[in-house]
């Protein structure tokens, strides 16, 4: 019984660390320029999820959403390692914290 009383409650950390990373993110998002270096990125996001390379450049993924219910925020480089876009989750303003559902 003492089991799953400790996983219920890692399930719940866990449910709230996702969505106050998503908030993170959201709001780092929003502060992405274009012309901003993948080090200048880094700095403001961290570590992306995700990091698909093509011949044109990078497209680095970071999660926003809840555990059960995630969106991909993207941030696209040239192959010179610059911003060219970003896109931000529809939520991801960073002006309301997502549910930890």
């Amino acid at each position: 019984m003492k089991l799953y009383a400790t996983l219920a409650a890692a399930a719940l950390l866990l449910g709230a660390c996702t969505a106050q990373e998503s908030y993170k993110n959201a709001v780092s998002c929003a502060e992405v320029t274009v012309g901003m270096t993948q080090e200048q990125v880094r700095h403001l996001m961290g570590e992306p999820t995700g990091d698909d390379a093509t011949s044109s450049g990078h497209t680095w993924s970071y999660l926003f959403g809840s555990a059960t219910d995630t969106q991909p925020i993207r941030v696209m480089f040239d192959a010179s390692g610059k911003v060219t876009g970003k896109e931000c989750a529809p939520e991801a303003s960073g002006k309301e914290r997502p549910t930890g559902n």
